[in-house]
């Protein structure tokens, strides 16, 4: 059995409290990233402006990618970093 050194323990410590902090913020803004409005001027002089939601203006595959995926990949991620190495 491998041996857990202090220093392993407390990196693995901070690295938790850090993804249990920032990672539901970061789902959270990832989220609703769809309904986020975007002012959209019509020409150069900034008159005519208009807030459109942004999942009028991205690619829905952009969209899906960032509400979807991403988080999948990030706890992918997570899981496989604590994974010991045979």
């Amino acid at each position: 059995m491998a041996q857990i050194s202090v220093k392993q323990v407390i990196l693995i410590v901070v690295a938790l409290m850090v993804i249990g902090l920032i990672l539901p913020l970061g789902l959270g803004m990832t989220a609703i990233a769809g309904d986020v409005m975007i002012t959209v001027p019509f020409n150069m002089t900034g008159l005519n402006e208009t807030q459109l939601a942004l999942k009028y203006i991205i690619d829905p595959a952009v969209l899906t990618l960032l509400t979807v995926l991403l988080p999948i990949l990030a706890v992918i991620g997570i899981a496989v970093a604590f994974i010991p190495k045979v």
